[in-house]
């Protein structure tokens, strides 16, 4: 993570030279601008590329309860673990719960009623790598065994347990998952 957001400072650091540099280069030396424009532009979509990566690679790791030894990682996840995440959560279920637009939300009514109750108890804890899960089934359509009809229907319990599983009184010691 460290070495592909340093990738990306470095690469858009010298984009912004060699634009800069096409920019002095069009009034002194014109016919050094276009290269220089066009070895900018080649550096800044290198750093946008980077950027990306480092992107895929933090969401990636979200959801891998190991991954919360690194310290970005974990503040991403306790920010989604959090109470104001937490009711923001509780909502949507309610409102999905309310609205029936989709078959397997209305098949998991009661299981997701009880996670709604749980979201808004402030007496317990969510584990951060549940709580990413959590905001992933409620709100990626693409992942979501709730709202994809590709990915198989039985996905929806096992996700629901695993965020369950999640949970802990605040005074006891988290279960690994």
């Amino acid at each position: 993570m460290h070495d592909l957001r340093r990738e990306e400072w470095e690469e858009g650091a010298v984009a912004a030279v060699a634009f800069a540099l096409a920019l002095a280069a069009s009034t002194v030396r014109p016919e050094f601008a276009l290269p220089l424009l066009v070895g900018g532009a080649f550096v800044a979509s290198r750093a946008v590329l980077a950027g990306w990566r480092r992107w895929d690679l933090f969401d990636r790791l979200l959801v891998e309860p190991d991954a919360y030894a690194i310290p970005e990682v974990r503040a991403r996840g306790e920010q989604e673990a959090d109470m104001a995440n937490r009711r923001s959560l509780s909502r949507v279920i309610r409102r999905q719960l309310e609205r029936g637009d989709y078959p397997r939300i209305a098949a998991s009514a009661d299981e997701l009623a009880a996670l709604a109750e749980e979201l808004l108890d402030p007496r317990l804890v969510l584990d951060p790598a549940s709580a990413v899960a959590c905001s992933r089934l409620l709100t990626d359509g693409v992942t979501s065994p709730l709202f994809n009809a590709e990915l198989p229907a039985e996905d929806v319990r096992s996700r629901l347990v695993q965020i369950r599983a999640g949970f802990h009184a605040r005074d006891e010691v988290p279960r690994k998952i």
